[in-house]
């Protein structure tokens, strides 16, 4: 049986399940369920009802893309239409893909960045927002390049975070940290320090320890 009849009759949490099992197969060598999930992502876009489908297979893909990026990346322009899927569960699966594979095609995940916008300027729900956030930090940790085209958007992501982002907008800036600018750090470092005291320990945490890497870098500069 393929993985598209698999994946038709997955709902739910069982689609999940099933798009992990099959990442781990892709893992152990099985390339044609890759090449298979990559080709459902994309699959009737229109259409909601296909939604478990192309959720079920950017499960996969995204497993794969964290794992091992070197067998995402080829063809991750191929996944770009699917940030246009009415799920939002494919759409933040695929931005964390994009994240994934940036270090490896950074041209080629920096044309997410207009999904990633438009996530945040929607705030449609938390998993949504929070991938659109990892995925910035992760391009913006690319270079410098990519930190400026990135800063900005994250910045108005920060400005209007929702309950329970601030941990993962954290964890964004702290990525792309060494590749900003004076101005674009202490912009960082505020939404750090008004972070800091926040009762959440992974907020507050993760507040610390990206002031303390924005004081590292602006001490190594100044020793220049």
């Amino acid at each position: 049986m393929g993985i598209f009849e698999l994946l038709e009759r997955g709902r739910g949490t069982i689609s999940s399940a099933l798009g992990k099992e099959l990442a781990a197969r892709v893992l152990a060598g099985e390339a044609s369920v890759l090449e298979e999930a990559l080709k459902l992502c994309v699959y009737d876009l229109p259409n909601p009802d296909s939604r478990q489908i192309r959720a079920g297979a950017a499960k996969t893909v995204e497993i794969v893309a964290e794992k091992a990026p070197e067998q995402v990346a080829p063809y991750l322009g191929f996944l770009l239409p699917a940030l246009s899927a009415p799920e939002p569960q494919t759409r933040w699966m695929i931005l964390r893909t994009c994240g994934f594979c940036a270090a490896l095609v950074p041209d080629i995940a920096a044309k997410a960045i207009p999904a990633a916008e438009a996530a945040i300027e929607s705030k449609e729900g938390l998993v949504l927002a929070s991938s659109a956030d990892l995925y910035l930090g992760d391009l913006g940790a690319v270079s410098r390049e990519h930190a400026k085209a990135v800063f900005p958007v994250l910045a108005k992501s920060a400005a209007s975070a929702i309950k329970n982002e601030h941990a993962w907008l954290l964890e964004a800036f702290t990525a792309l940290s060494a590749n900003l600018d004076d101005a674009e750090g202490a912009s960082a470092a505020e939404f750090a320090r008004r972070c800091a005291d926040s009762p959440r320990k992974s907020v507050s945490r993760r507040a610390r320890k990206l002031l303390a890497q924005i004081n590292r870098g602006s001490q190594s500069f100044m020793a220049r």
